[in-house]
């Protein structure tokens, strides 16, 4: 409904997410839907994945980030009392960067 944040992870597939509905889309690299996870209980912004393939996604309503298995499913929260999460990244060295959008802070995890 509402696109919002795009990342692609190692195999190629296409990870959007929908900020109105609460979901996350996956696509191949053709644009074929794959699958969907989440439900409007959410508010997804932000997402990447890590060098494992591990979903990261910055949930804004419940303001947290959380980590995924490849197949959407959680795995455990991987950053907690943030205002308002929105983009998230990993880095090169395995550090989880989080944007809190209403601190105006960036914030480095070393281990998430």
């Amino acid at each position: 409904k509402y696109p919002w944040y795009v990342t692609v992870n190692g195999e190629g597939d296409v990870l959007v997410t929908d900020f109105d509905g609460g979901h996350v889309y996956m696509y191949n690299e053709k644009g074929q839907h794959l699958d969907k996870f989440g439900d409007e209980s959410v508010c997804p912004f932000g997402i990447c994945t890590d060098s494992s393939g591990n979903i990261i996604l910055a949930e804004m309503r419940n303001r947290k980030v959380e980590l995924m298995d490849k197949e959407g499913y959680f795995l455990r929260n991987a950053a907690t009392g943030i205002e308002w999460p929105q983009a998230v990244a990993v880095t090169t060295q395995g550090q989880q960067v989080v944007t809190d959008f209403k601190n105006h802070k960036v914030i480095v995890y070393n281990n998430y």
